[in-house]
C-alpha cells in the first residue's frame, strides 16, 4: 500500500461499509485513509482500526486514474496524527471548528457528527448536529473503545456546517 494506489478496504465490523481511497498513514491501532467517493473525487479524511481491515485491494478502475487528474493530488495531511492511541486519533483530527464524524459500526450503521467538546477517561464527548442541522443542546459521549471509525472534512460535514451555523462553546467552557 502507498499513497498513490487506490484501494478498497473490506472491514470486519458488523454494519461497517467498505472503504476505498488512497492510505496516508498506517499506525498500530489506526490507519488514516483520503477516502474517495465514486469516480475518484475525494471526499475528506477517515481514520480506521488496522485490526478492522479483512481484506484490502488495489482498485485500478478509471476512479484510480481520474484521482490522479485532480487538484488535490496527490493526497497528503502533513500534521502529526496519533495513529496509537483513540483518543489521541479523535483529539488531532478533532482539533479545529471543523465537524467531526466518528461511527460504532459494530453496534449500527450510523455517523454522530459535531464538534470535540472533551476527552475524559475512556469517552469522548460531543457537541452533535443534528441531521436538519440544528445542534444538539448538550455534548453527547461514547466510549472511544467502540468507535471503529473516524472522519473530517467530508463535503456533507461542510454543507451541515454551513446550515448549522455558528458552533456552540464547549460546555466546559461555559459553565464557568
Amino acid at each position: 500500500m502507498t499513497a498513490t494506489t487506490l484501494v478498497r478496504v473490506e472491514r470486519k465490523p458488523k454494519y461497517a461499509d467498505h472503504l476505498e481511497g488512497f492510505v496516508l498513514r498506517v499506525g498500530a491501532k489506526w490507519a488514516l485513509m483520503a477516502q474517495t467517493v465514486d469516480g475518484g473525487y475525494f471526499d475528506g479524511l477517515i481514520a480506521f482500526r488496522v485490526q478492522d481491515a479483512q481484506r484490502i485491494t488495489d482498485d485500478e478502475s478509471v476512479a484510480a486514474a481520474f484521482a490522479k487528474t485532480l487538484p488535490e493530488w496527490p493526497p497528503t495531511y502533513t500534521p502529526e496524527v496519533d495513529l496509537e492511541t483513540t483518543a489521541g486519533l479523535i483529539r488531532e483530527l478533532g482539533g479545529s471548528d471543523n465537524l467531526l464524524g466518528i461511527q460504532k459500526e459494530t453496534e449500527r450503521r450510523a455517523t454522530w457528527i459535531g464538534t470535540l467538546d472533551t476527552i475524559t477517561g475512556r469517552y469522548v464527548y460531543l457537541h452533535e448536529v443534528r441531521p436538519d442541522g440544528t445542534w444538539h443542546p448538550a455534548p453527547l459521549g461514547y466510549k472511544l473503545r467502540a468507535i471503529t471509525a473516524v472522519e473530517v472534512g467530508r463535503r456533507y460535514y461542510s454543507a451541515l456546517s454551513v446550515v448549522a451555523g455558528e458552533k456552540p462553546r464547549p460546555e466546559h467552557l461555559t459553565s464557568r
